[in-house]
């Protein structure tokens, strides 16, 4: 059974889902509008809680959790502080710490900085944390990018925006579909669109967006000592399966797996394999 809870981190009132009981895996969604815990790992929730006790916090800015007071957006660097604070507030250690999309980039960093919170480190499909290759091959998925995290027009209804999901997903059901309505409806009540609309071009020009992996990832990969599963989309425009086994290869002590027939969102697109993989990690 999936449960809501808050927690104060600092001054923020912090919104997480949780299921299950056991050793900690603590998930971290990505960025986009209606972006959050549950919706984005409810097939995790679901699915890993019969030996685990499964975490899914909701940044800064996203699902429950308090907007900073300007409504201005925070970066996933802004958002690592954040994440860690969560897991010293539930006083947690040795954790296993799952990211997808911009939730790898925190990820990651939480890792390098804190080793002594994390034992176990899992990055499911996301450019944010992916080395490019510096020349043409980088035009396709740049222009993928800018087309996915388009927010120049009006923000879409609640329809438009279920019907947009499920034609990006392989592998959409009612479990998924009623947990995005749910996020769809709190982020257009909170004004999250207008954050969207305002971001900064470091966010929105992909040959800038990649500065903070260059600045505050891969110089620090040496740092890493948690066990790293790389769990990667054969089919997501948006970051190649080359990108994520160049990440690989600069990652000692890491393991790549690359599963088709999955978009973005490979742990719901693939959610039994990306569960299967995670548990395999415990044997």
């Amino acid at each position: 059974m999936i449960t809501q809870h808050r927690i104060w981190v600092g001054d923020i009132a912090t919104s997480y889902c949780e299921a299950g009981a056991g050793e900690p895996i603590v998930f971290l969604h990505g960025a986009g509008f209606g972006a959050e815990g549950k919706s984005s790992f409810v097939r995790q929730l679901n699915g890993l809680s019969d030996q685990f006790r499964v975490i899914a916090i909701d940044q800064l800015h996203f699902g429950g959790t308090d907007y900073p007071a300007d409504h201005k957006y925070i970066n996933r660097l802004g958002r690592v502080d954040h994440v860690l604070g969560f897991i010293e507030a539930l006083g947690l250690k040795q954790i296993t710490l799952v990211g997808n999309s911009e939730g790898s980039f925190v990820a990651a960093r939480v890792a390098i900085v804190r080793p002594d919170l994390v034992s176990k480190l899992v990055l499911l499909t996301a450019n944010s944390v992916s080395p490019a290759f510096g020349d043409d091959r980088d035009d396709a998925w740049m222009q993928a990018c800018q087309q996915a995290y388009d927010y120049s027009g009006p923000m879409p209804s609640e329809e438009e925006y279920v019907s947009r999901w499920w034609k990006g997903t392989r592998a959409c059901g009612q479990d998924v579909e009623h947990a995005k309505r749910e996020a769809y409806r709190r982020a257009a009540a909170r004004g999250q669109w207008e954050i969207f609309q305002k971001l900064p071009e470091e966010e929105t020009n992909m040959r800038l967006y990649v500065g903070l992996q260059q600045r505050y990832i891969f110089p620090y990969l040496d740092r890493l000592q948690s066990e790293t599963l790389i769990i990667w989309s054969k089919d997501d425009p948006t970051v190649t399966p080359e990108q994520g086994l160049k990440l690989a290869k600069l990652i000692r002590n890491s393991d790549f797996h690359l599963l088709h027939n999955a978009g973005h969102a490979v742990h719901i697109d693939q959610s039994e394999a990306v569960n299967r993989l995670i548990r395999q990690r415990y044997v």
